[in-house]
């Protein structure tokens, strides 16, 4: 139950379980929340805004740029409502959001330019299962990813996919351009070549929805988590990556993006070449700022309060994971503690908050067990660890 602690509403209408309890389809997942819900009265806000939202999935939806959707569920989970919606209207609205991110089942919108706009469609889909590791295709069938790193290959005309070495085709209907996405949970990982040769290296607890093929004077997707970008060049179309907080746009460069939904902070690194990130930022600073980053700079956002900035940073501090490294720089041991728990999709328990700021530096292997990095850490700093009998492991300060 301790990851829970940590949930907002949106991982709540995230979780399996938790949509189960809310459909009653489930009798363990009834029991489960039923008791969490009693033991858990500090959790009562975020559980009551997601069965709020969830019980508006009823309405019609309507098309939404995916920019209005991001604003109108930013402004649910702030509730500020902008004068032109009624709060009823913005659950309806936030509806067609969470479903697309938990059934695949609904349209789901990009811009094409200022005043057309083009539908991207997913087919009807079972509920997903946000635990395994798959690729939605246009027409709703879901492909597992069986490898703990997976590779996805697209060709020019987005028909044809390979995936680890297993080639796919998927219809492709004149004038409706058609959406997929990769799901990569905790514990894994996958590579991406979309249409145009644009390589994506997703990190564990990832999402990437994105047309199989591209519009002439449109290229757009949208993340959930951490993705590391190779974009192919194109002068005439820039690429743009869409996420919660911000919008980054290039035309062509190598850039990492960490966007985690449970996370406080929102990042970008540049390696080479030129961004443009655009924020939707809350709090004292609220509102939208354009920024141009240069190459080994990071653009730094709180979440809550607004706060950004900008820094010159080694990139290689925040890329290393592509090659299955963590290469630390005087980072609090409750963040590398957090990328490791995404990494090899496992709780880990800090059991007193102070040994959490011990601060880490140094590179950390990842290729091997999680045993074998705990004991690394445990030569940096004065910390003992061991392992529950359900597999969760644990930090305490040594005896």
């Amino acid at each position: 139950m301790n990851k829970y602690k940590l949930y907002s509403s949106t991982d709540f209408l995230n979780d399996d379980s938790f949509v189960e309890w809310l459909l009653k389809s489930d009798h363990d997942a009834e029991m489960f929340w039923d008791t969490f819900v009693e033991e858990h009265p500090e959790k009562k806000n975020e559980i009551e805004e997601a069965v709020e939202i969830y019980n508006h999935f009823k309405f019609t939806s309507e098309d939404l740029t995916l920019e209005e959707v991001f604003a109108i569920w930013n402004n649910v989970k702030h509730k500020s409502v902008e004068k032109r919606f009624s709060f009823l209207t913005v659950l309806k609205y936030a509806a067609v959001f969470v479903l697309v991110f938990t059934t695949g089942a609904l349209s789901y919108y990009l811009y094409n330019n200022a005043t057309e706009e083009t539908e991207f469609t997913i087919a009807e889909n079972k509920p997903l299962n946000f635990n395994e590791a798959q690729i939605i295709l246009s027409d709703g069938k879901s492909v597992p990813l069986n490898s703990k790193e997976s590779e996805i290959k697209y060709d020019a005309t987005g028909e044809q996919v390979i995936i680890d070495n297993d080639t796919i085709r998927q219809a492709k209907k004149e004038a409706e351009p058609t959406i997929n996405r990769v799901v990569i949970p905790y514990g894994k990982s996958s590579q991406v070549t979309l249409s145009d040769g644009t390589q994506v290296w997703l990190n564990a607890g990832s999402q990437l929805v994105y047309p199989s093929v591209f519009k002439e004077r449109q290229r757009e997707v949208l993340l959930i988590g951490e993705a590391y970008f190779n974009v192919a060049h194109n002068a005439k179309v820039p690429f743009v990556v869409r996420t919660e907080h911000a919008d980054i746009e290039v035309l062509g460069t190598s850039f990492d993006v960490l966007a985690y939904p449970d996370d406080k902070m929102f990042q970008t690194i540049l390696v080479t070449g030129s961004v443009s990130i655009e924020t939707k930022s809350k709090g004292l600073l609220s509102g939208k700022n354009k920024m141009v980053l240069e190459p080994n700079q990071m653009f730094y956002l709180d979440k809550e309060s607004g706060v950004n900035y900008v820094n010159n940073v080694d990139v290689a501090t925040y890329t290393s994971w592509k090659e299955g490294m963590f290469d630390c720089d005087k980072l609090d041991l409750s963040r590398v503690v957090r990328r490791l728990e995404r990494y090899y999709n496992k709780q880990i328990h800090i059991k007193d908050p102070l040994i959490g700021t011990y601060k880490i530096s140094g590179k950390l292997d990842l290729k091997g067990d999680i045993s074998e990095v705990l004991d690394v850490i445990q030569s940096f700093v004065p910390i003992d660890w061991g392992k529950q009998q359900n597999g969760d492991y644990f930090i305490v300060k040594p005896y």
